[in-house]
């Protein structure tokens, strides 16, 4: 199924992602410019299907809960047998994920911690907020598409939940960021949005820890970093077009790579 150019707000998750082509241009989500930037051409553009972990699980059922009020499926206690096997496909039928008992217990605590925090509170529950709206948009011979967890564009903020082992913003800026391509991510959303003629502001992270004490912090991407992310998507967005035209997506390795350098553990 093809869309227009423009946000929709009913577009699903998995119809979202299955959108590879719109208005005869190939979609380019920040998922892809990450993968092109951190790999190759040839891993970014590999056919492989995303792997269902449990961690993508208890992301997707934060996610569900805290902005739409989607209730995960109770399963078993252990993620095996028949009765989990019907929680599954019961989930499936209502678009949901099946926990087990201990990572449902904490989702649940992941909720109410991220509720309990006064400033997240007043995004979750702001009356103009748009969740999971899904934004196509051309960009010279691409399109690029994205998908923001939350956007109130009457104050032109973007933000996007991410559960992760440590809630400590400077943590989240020093490592978390790097580590996990977020700063790509909220440049290429500002981008997407931006084209898109909507306004942005203000790109936030609401970021909950999946373990007690199931701590909670807001962490804004400044200028410099936007700038930064910025730069590196133009970048991977004009090397796209190239390979594009020249329908060349190899790794740009070298035939031989003759191995000198001593690892730093040796020095």
């Amino acid at each position: 199924m093809s869309y227009p150019f423009g946000i929709h707000k009913d577009i699903s998750n998995e119809d979202y992602h299955a959108a590879k082509e719109i208005e005869g241009l190939s979609a380019v989500s920040s998922s892809f410019i990450k993968a092109w930037h951190k790999t190759t051409p040839l891993h970014a553009t590999a056919d492989i299907p995303p792997k269902q972990s449990v961690a993508f699980d208890f992301g997707t059922a934060v996610h569900g809960w805290a902005l739409e009020g989607v209730v995960p499926i109770k399963g078993t206690e252990r993620r095996a047998g028949k009765a989990w096997q019907d929680a599954v496909a019961e989930a499936k039928l209502l678009d949901t994920v099946a926990l087990n008992h201990a990572d449902y217990e904490k989702v649940e605590q992941c909720v109410a911690s991220l509720y309990n925090n006064p400033h997240i509170k007043l995004l979750l529950e702001h009356k103009k907020r748009v969740c999971e709206a899904s934004v196509f948009v051309k960009h010279e011979k691409l399109c690029l598409k994205a998908r923001p967890d939350l956007y109130i564009q009457s104050q032109g903020i973007i933000a996007d939940i991410k559960t992760t082992q440590s809630a400590n913003p400077y943590e989240f800026e020093q490592r978390t960021m790097d580590r996990f391509g977020y700063t790509i991510q909220s440049a290429f959303y500002v981008k997407t949005l931006t084209l898109a003629k909507l306004p942005v502001k203000r790109f936030l992270f609401i970021n909950v820890e999946k373990e007690p004490p199931f701590a909670t912090s807001i962490v804004e991407v400044g200028e410099k970093l936007i700038e930064y992310g910025t730069n590196v998507v133009d970048n991977v967005l004009a090397e796209i077009q190239v390979a594009q035209t020249q329908q060349d997506y190899q790794t740009g390795w070298p035939p031989v790579h003759v191995a000198n350098d001593l690892p730093g553990w040796i020095t």
